[in-house]
């Protein structure tokens, strides 16, 4: 039995928490795109599920790490747009993708980065947008785009501040 559930975060910690929990009720992952989540029913609490943020790794980088995370037992479930899912059987004990803090900061800032980039891009789409507003006859249009720019911007600020939350206390240790 298939189920397709729809939910969209910006926290990847959540999402992450989330397809736990499904697992735990013997929904298993099988494939995601943003927002949509695909599960097959099976054993409940079998797996345990960690997402990765690939970023920008070479084909030959992400085909490398592949082999590293199926020599250690885990399989690739799916992967969208640059983000994987990953599940390892929950009878080999705790699963993380990253032990040390070095390399949790490094993937942080990967995320963080990208964050960033759209972050910014947003911000440069409202100014454009406020700027041309009384410039054409469509001038309602680009404050709408402006405000809506605004917004989004608002909304990649909350996981940015929470990233760099992580990151200090990672720093901290």
């Amino acid at each position: 039995m298939r189920k397709v559930k729809y939910r969209f975060f910006l926290d990847y910690e959540k999402e992450e928490k989330w397809i736990n929990e499904m697992a735990k009720e013997g929904w298993h992952l099988e494939k995601f795109t943003t927002g949509r989540f695909v599960f097959t029913k099976g054993e409940p609490g079998t797996f345990i599920y960690r997402n990765e943020f690939l970023g920008n790794l070479s084909k030959k980088e992400k085909a490398e790490y592949f082999e590293f995370l199926q020599d250690s037992g885990a399989t690739i479930v799916h992967e969208f747009f640059g983000w994987i899912y990953v599940k390892k059987p929950a009878s080999e004990g705790t699963f993380e993708l990253y032990t040390d803090a070095s390399s949790k900061i490094t993937y942080l800032n990967r995320i963080l980065n990208t964050f960033l980039v759209l972050f910014l891009a947003n911000i440069a789409g409202a100014g454009t947008n406020f700027t041309l507003l009384g410039q054409s006859d469509t001038g309602v249009m680009h404050g709408v785009v402006a405000f809506f720019n605004l917004f989004v911007a608002v909304l990649l600020s909350i996981p940015m501040m929470k990233i760099n939350k992580n990151k200090k206390k990672l720093q901290e240790l």
